[in-house]
């Protein structure tokens, strides 16, 4: 083995685990300890690690003393990756930008590369990227499927195959924990719809409407964290509350009839609030409510969902805000802990939720 190759082991070893014994490495790799500790003495001559008693500690890729540097944060042109992970994500121009941020972050952090594709929400794309990935021989994969649920997809079958580890992204995997290996991290939607009903509720109003997207691979889970808190607050079901806006979305004159239908509907039913995803159609909500001299807040308070562009409005939304970046740079961070096998090949997958947090604007506060 060459020496910048055992080097750039070492490199990824400490990135993985912060320390490393000089002859447990040397034994990994079928080498002597000494050859290893020239090594270390190279490295840290350049400020890469920091040497210690029997082997060599992590200096966060960042020089540790005055010798100039080479950086263990990967980029192109530069010293050779320590892991490459795939990254497949349905858009890379709303909602997702924040999760892809969140993951490259922590990417050059680890000193790892981060491969981007974006199937547009299309399964058989998604396929092909994923077989792309494959070929390419990364070290893991973070996807977000293009459909709500990864149960009986081609997809699924592709990830169950995947001999690296795998982490989703944004989406569920509790149909889907008897085929492969797979962990996941995710926004909890359901906290999030709570959040945003219990804001509502908290500020007098009584009936609460949510509307949405029927399409949207987080409808189901927004509807639950609504009802969830409307029975909490003793409030019985009532599902005439929930409104689909299944309109297709290209057509903006049949939006806003949509968009007028509902406030009528409101208006008759008395409903004094709700909560709207996404952002585009809380904003379009807020633009009917004032040519119809409808004050908001005052006779109609508007929660928006995603907290992409609600501050951008005539009326600044508040908004539940999904934490897109933690959930990016969770998953890497889950997916690279994998490849260096910090927990064992027989520890617990994991499942991870995170709560969104509310901002609070104009459009609830008088």
């Amino acid at each position: 083995m060459l020496s910048e190759d055992r080097q750039q082991l070492i490199l990824r070893e400490l990135a993985l685990h912060g320390s490393l014994n000089a002859g447990e490495f040397a034994a990994k790799l079928g080498t002597s300890g000494m050859t290893v500790r020239r090594d270390l003495a190279v490295l840290a001559e350049q400020g890469l690690l920091e040497r210690v008693h029997g082997g060599a500690v992590s200096t966060g890729g960042k020089p540790a003393g005055p010798a100039a540097p080479q950086s263990t944060s990967w980029r192109p042109g530069g010293r050779r990756p320590l892991a490459t992970i795939g990254m497949i994500v349905p858009s890379a121009s709303y909602y997702f930008p924040g999760v892809i941020r969140g993951a490259e972050a922590a990417a050059q952090e680890a000193g790892v590369r981060l491969v981007l594709g974006v199937s547009n929400y299309s399964a058989a794309e998604e396929r092909r990227q994923l077989r792309r990935l494959y070929e390419h021989g990364v070290d893991g994969i973070l996807i977000t499927p293009s459909e709500q649920s990864l149960a009986k997809t081609e997809t699924l079958d592709l990830l169950a195959e995947a001999d690296v580890p795998v982490v989703v992204v944004e989406r569920s995997i509790d149909d889907a924990l008897d085929h492969g290996r797979l962990e996941s991290v995710r926004s909890d939607h359901v906290r999030g719809s709570e959040i945003a009903v219990n804001h509502l509720l908290g500020l007098g109003h009584r009936k609460i409407a949510i509307c949405l997207r029927e399409n949207s691979p987080t409808a189901s889970q927004l509807i639950d964290g609504f009802h969830l808190a409307m029975q909490r607050a003793g409030h019985d079901r009532d599902d005439s509350m929930v409104r689909a806006m299944s309109r297709a979305q290209n057509d903006p004159q049949a939006h806003r009839v949509l968009v007028d239908a509902i406030l009528d509907w409101c208006a008759a039913s008395d409903v004094t609030a709700a909560v709207v995803h996404t952002d585009e159609d809380a904003l379009q909500f807020v633009s009917a409510c004032l040519e119809r001299q409808i004050r908001v807040p005052e006779d109609f308070a508007i929660v928006s969902y995603d907290d992409e562009i609600a501050a951008l409005g005539a009326v600044p939304l508040t908004a539940v805000a999904p934490p897109k970046y933690d959930v990016g740079h969770q998953a890497l961070v889950m997916c690279l802990n994998r490849i260096g096998g910090r927990r064992g090949s027989s520890s617990a997958l994991q499942r991870v939720n995170l709560s969104p947090a509310l901002v609070v604007r104009d459009s609830t506060q008088v």
